[in-house]
């Protein structure tokens, strides 16, 4: 997933500074095994996909991959999206709900509005193995739309550098595409519940 990650993108942070993280996690949204990137990011991570494992009246998914990237800007008042002065949330750039990146198989980049599930701000997510989870839809706008929106608030910009942004996005839906090939490919050698075994005695 890593080496897909970091030939993919195109951005100094991600492509040269590695500044990145690939994980896989079990069914329950906790972390299996992780790439030796940058493991700060790691910590979070587990929460958030757990937040997106435990819905009522979802299925469980076999497995989850995840990748998250520094994206060096994304708005708010200052270049770089971390302003020491910011006296709120906007000031320090785009704002995500949970939303689906990809929807169909297609990237959600233009600035229409759709109804869709939607994954956040540096982290991408993939659900693996052979159960996609039912998840509610919501109301949002394509991520262009969000990383621009914080040039609405007084003296913030949108994103200075949208076409790193998309492209990095790309970079990491590609990853997680990887990931979820090569998991798979594991449940189809040994097995679900071998794998799933497997998974939880490296836990």
């Amino acid at each position: 997933m890593g080496r897909v990650l970091q030939r993919t993108s195109i951005s100094t942070n991600i492509k040269e500074r590695l500044d990145f993280s690939c994980a896989v996690f079990g069914p329950d949204g906790g972390l299996v095994s992780n790439a030796p990137h940058i493991p700060v990011h790691l910590g979070a991570m587990q929460e958030t996909v757990q937040y997106q494992v435990f819905r009522k009246g979802v299925n469980r998914p076999v497995f989850f991959v995840a990748s998250r990237g520094h994206h060096a800007d994304i708005g708010g008042i200052t270049p770089g999206s971390m302003p020491p002065h910011s006296t709120s949330l906007q000031q320090e750039g785009a704002v995500f709900i949970s939303f689906k990146l990809v929807t169909g198989g297609v990237f959600q980049e233009e600035g229409k509005t759709q109804r869709f599930p939607l994954f956040v701000r540096t982290r991408m997510f993939s659900c693996g193995g052979y159960l996609q989870p039912p998840l509610p839809l919501v109301s949002i706008s394509a991520v262009t739309e969000a990383l621009m929106a914080p040039a609405q608030y007084p003296s913030c910009s949108g994103t200075r550098n949208l076409h790193d942004n998309l492209s990095d996005l790309r970079a990491q839906v590609a990853a997680n595409q990887r990931g979820s090939q090569l998991v798979g490919e594991l449940i189809d050698c040994y097995g679900l519940y071998v794998v799933q075994a497997y998974m939880g005695y490296i836990q």
